[in-house]
C-alpha cells in the first residue's frame, strides 16, 4: 500500500515538473526567435503594474485520502454515528492577479483563485447523506522578485501565502479548519505587444493538516469509538498558463 502510494507520489511530481518544463521551454523559444518590435524605452520603467488572468492545472501531491468515522452503541447516541472520506484529486480551475513592481525588482501581489472540484467529499450519518464535489475559492498574498526583466520577458518568484478557504457548490455549508496556508511560485511573462503578455507560472502551496465539518454546530465535540485514517499534509501543485497586461 505504501509502495503504491509512493510510486503515484513520484508519478505526480514528474508528471507536473515536465509540463513545468515544457511550458517554459515553449515562452523560451519564442523569446530567442521571435523579434515583437517592443518599445526598448520599457527597460527603463522602474514602476508598474500587472493583471493576469491564467488558468491553472492542480496535482495534489500530499495525503490523497482520508477516512473518519464515528460509531456508538446502540442506544441513545445511535444518531451520532457517521462515516466520511476525503479524497483529494487533479482539478482545474483559474486565478486573477493584480501586481504592482516598485524599483523594477520588487512586487506585491493580490490575487483570488478558483479551484473547481478539488477534492470529493462523502459524509454519511443516520437520515443524512452528503456527496459531492466542493470549489476551492482562495485569496492569496504574494512577494515576487523580478529575477529578469527587459522589453521582452519577465522572470520572477517569490513566497505566496492563502488567507483562508471557502468550500462552496455542495449545498450545505463546510468548515475548513485552515486559516493561513504557506507556498512558493515561480513565474514566467513574455511581452507579444508593448502591455500584453503571456505568462507561465509554477506553484506550490501547503495546506499542512485541514479539517472539514459537516455536523452541526454543539455536537461537534461529542463522539464514542471514532477514528481517523490517512490524516497528514495536504499539498498542491499547480501549473498556470494565461495573459496579462501591464499598466
Amino acid at each position: 500500500m505504501k509502495t503504491t502510494q509512493r510510486k503515484s507520489f513520484t508519478l505526480k511530481i514528474l508528471l507536473t515538473g515536465c509540463i513545468a518544463m515544457v511550458l517554459v521551454a515553449v515562452f523560451s523559444t519564442i523569446v530567442h526567435c521571435s523579434d515583437t518590435g517592443v518599445d526598448r524605452n520599457e527597460k527603463t520603467r522602474t514602476h508598474w503594474g500587472k493583471a493576469r488572468v491564467q488558468g491553472v492545472l492542480i496535482v495534489p501531491l500530499g495525503d490523497n485520502h482520508v477516512e473518519g468515522w464515528n460509531i456508538c452503541d446502540p442506544g441513545w447516541f445511535d444518531f451520532l454515528n457517521f462515516y466520511s472520506t476525503i479524497d483529494a484529486k487533479t482539478a482545474g480551475g483559474a486565478i486573477a492577479s493584480f501586481e504592482y513592481v516598485i524599483k523594477r525588482r520588487y512586487g506585491f501581489e493580490i490575487s483570488l483563485a478558483y479551484w473547481n472540484n478539488i477534492i470529493d467529499i462523502y459524509f454519511e450519518a443516520t437520515g443524512i447523506t452528503i456527496k459531492g464535489s466542493p470549489n476551492f475559492i482562495m485569496p492569496i498574498l504574494g512577494l515576487n522578485y523580478h529575477i529578469l526583466t527587459d522589453a521582452h520577458k519577465d522572470i520572477y518568484g517569490g513566497p505566496i501565502c492563502c488567507l483562508g478557504v471557502v468550500a462552496t457548490g455542495l449545498g450545505t455549508d463546510i468548515d475548513v479548519s485552515k486559516d493561513i496556508a504557506l507556498g512558493l511560485k515561480i513565474g514566467l511573462d513574455y511581452y507579444i505587444k508593448k502591455s500584453w503578455s503571456l505568462g507561465t507560472s509554477l506553484h506550490y502551496i501547503d495546506f499542512g493538516e485541514m479539517d472539514f465539518s459537516v455536523l452541526p454546530p454543539g455536537i461537534e465535540g461529542i463522539v464514542c469509538n471514532n477514528g481517523l485514517f490517512g490524516i497528514g499534509s495536504m499539498n498542491f501543485m499547480s501549473v498556470t498558463i494565461g495573459v496579462g497586461y501591464r499598466f
